[in-house]
């Protein structure tokens, strides 16, 4: 039993060092590789950087921590906050295609505020920050304030992330694809395609997640390591989902946009035909009428 033990705890730290190292080499591809004019790649960079960090903390735990295990995951939750603003605001700035630099927004306020109590309180706990003390406390009011903190960090965030789900679909459905013509798609609906696919992808990772860890975690269940496996597990499939059908949109946007440059180009060298014929019609039209008041002319010095 305990040789089985050890085998699934070394295959739940490797899965989760494949994990994190796929995301955060992917959110570099996406970053500094595949760019697009608007700089919305930078967003999506940053989406899977936050999974490779959810990923990473797989492989901490109890013996390899340098500080108690229940502050570093109150520490790093957090960071979680800026998942669906940033989500949010690749959607967004996707469907509008808005080209300005991307900002500091006021979607990252929540994650800010909620970092800045995280912090304080820790600091409040001598086991973290034994030289710093701000108010008179026991050590074990300071611990429970920090426990308190991270069991609502959880809910706080769940609740967040429905909200924007939420907001997210209102504006997918909002901004809905044009009817397909036969044989024929746009680059927009391309791009509907491709955020539709990724919320869908990020929701039902986040419904398996609540389901078996966040739900469990406030009933006061025993959350295994089999389940936090089998979320990671998840997440990842989603990930090689995600990355196969990205390339798979990317070759089909690239071939529409040539199939859409060689219409331009024809239509162009049509109308530049046309406009040469009719400027030849009119050259042939000017030349007539010459050449008629010439023969008029030659025909009254005669008469004379």
């Amino acid at each position: 039993m305990n040789e089985f033990s050890s085998f699934f705890s070394q295959s739940y730290w490797w899965l989760s060092l494949l994990g994190g190292l796929h995301c955060i080499l992917l959110g570099l591809y996406i970053r500094y590789i595949y760019r697009e004019g608007n700089g919305n790649h930078k967003l999506l960079g940053s989406i899977f950087s936050l999974m490779a960090l959810y990923f990473f903390t797989g492989m901490l735990n109890r013996d390899n921590s340098p500080v108690p295990i229940h502050l570093v995951f109150t520490l790093i939750i957090p960071v979680y906050f800026l998942l669906m603003p940033l989500l949010y605001l690749y959607c967004y700035r996707s469907l509008h295609n808005i080209k300005r630099s991307i900002r500091f927004s006021r979607h990252f306020y929540l994650a800010l505020f909620v970092a800045l109590v995280v912090v304080i309180t820790s600091l409040l706990n001598k086991n973290f920050a034994p030289d710093v003390s701000f108010v008179e406390l026991s050590n074990a009011s300071k611990i429970h304030q920090v426990n308190t903190l991270g069991a609502l960090l959880p809910g706080l965030l769940s609740i967040q992330t429905c909200i924007y789900f939420i907001l997210i679909i209102r504006m997918l459905k909002k901004y809905r694809g044009r009817t397909h013509k036969a044989h024929q798609e746009s680059l927009r609906d391309i791009k509907f395609r491709w955020l539709l696919v990724l919320t869908f992808a990020m929701m039902a990772n986040w419904l398996i997640r609540t389901v078996l860890v966040i739900l469990p975690f406030y009933l006061g269940d025993q959350i295994s390591e089999f389940t936090q496996a089998f979320t990671r597990l998840t997440l990842l499939l989603t990930i090689y989902v995600l990355a196969l059908y990205g390339l798979q949109q990317i070759t089909r946007a690239a071939y529409l946009r040539g199939r859409l440059t060689l219409t331009t180009n024809s239509s162009a060298a049509k109308n530049k035909a046309s406009t040469q014929l009719l400027n030849s019609e009119e050259l042939n039209y000017l030349q007539q009428l010459l050449k008629e008041e010439s023969q008029m002319d030659k025909g009254s010095n005669q008469a004379n």
